[in-house]
């Protein structure tokens, strides 16, 4: 290697270093923007980050949540290449922040991007999160992680994993189930909804918009469903309930007096 390209190399390495100094300052300020938190990921998941990956600004806010809701240990629910936990991560460094993606060189590239960050208290795991224990965490990250099953197929991530409606309908009732099996007090935050219905077991205790849709905090309650569930449908929830064979919709305005 010649004089000038060990100088290059030296003036990359600075730039870079600079790069991530900067971007953890900002992250750390609450100031990070998504096109730079964005370019530590290959130009294939960048282009995703818009339809897929939760913006920074709605990951330190919902980190904010559960800190003040006492969920100290969160699990993200199809957690992608990370974006969500590490933000969050950088936001609330006193909670823990676990990640579980189906797509290996998603959580691959997690992994590599949080060492370049240096973040301590985010990890991620390759699995199904339908099937992965849930019974570890106080919290639960849910931004709509089951809807690219019934997308059209120019808009899914790749075609590495089976994306098809009756995943989608199979995922759903699982984490159905598993909210309603959940400890008393587990928290969980939405971004765009879950895709499902959630147990009537869950009371919604605070809801704000967020960028393009609503951030809403709901947290278990030590009673049964009685067979009603919500499903968030924009601003608005609907109430379903079945009974002797019946099913019932109810739409109703997010209340007011959860908004703040």
């Amino acid at each position: 290697m010649q004089m000038g390209e060990r100088m290059t190399c030296a003036s990359s390495a600075t730039s870079e270093d600079d790069h991530l100094a900067r971007l953890c300052s900002d992250l750390r300020g609450g100031l990070a923007d998504d096109a730079t938190f964005d370019a530590l990921y290959a130009e294939p998941i960048r282009s995703r980050s818009s339809s897929f990956w939760t913006p920074v600004a709605v990951a330190t806010r919902a980190a904010q949540l559960f800190a003040q809701y006492k969920a100290r240990r969160v699990l993200d629910v199809g957690s992608g290449p990370g974006k969500f936990c590490l933000a969050a991560a950088f936001a609330r460094p006193d909670l823990d922040f676990t990640g579980v993606e189906q797509r290996p060189h998603l959580v691959e590239a997690a992994q590599r991007a949080g060492a370049r960050l240096d973040v301590k208290n985010a990890r991620f795991l390759v699995g199904d999160v339908t099937t992965f224990p849930w019974s570890e965490f106080g919290g639960l990250y849910l931004f709509n992680p089951f809807a690219e099953n019934v997308f059209e197929k120019h808009k899914h991530i790749d075609e590495l994993v089976e994306l098809s409606t009756g995943r989608f309908i199979e995922d759903t009732r699982r984490v159905r189930d598993a909210l309603t099996e959940a400890s008393v007090g587990m928290v969980m935050v939405t971004y765009w909804g879950i895709g499902g219905p959630i147990p009537a077991s869950y009371d919604l205790v605070h809801a704000e918009r967020a960028r393009s849709d609503w951030l809403r905090v709901w947290v278990k309650q030590p009673r049964d469903h009685g067979g009603e569930f919500y499903v968030e449908d924009g601003d608005d929830l609907l109430v379903v309930s079945s009974a002797m064979g019946f099913t019932a919709t109810e739409r109703i305005p997010c209340p007011s007096d959860l908004r703040p």
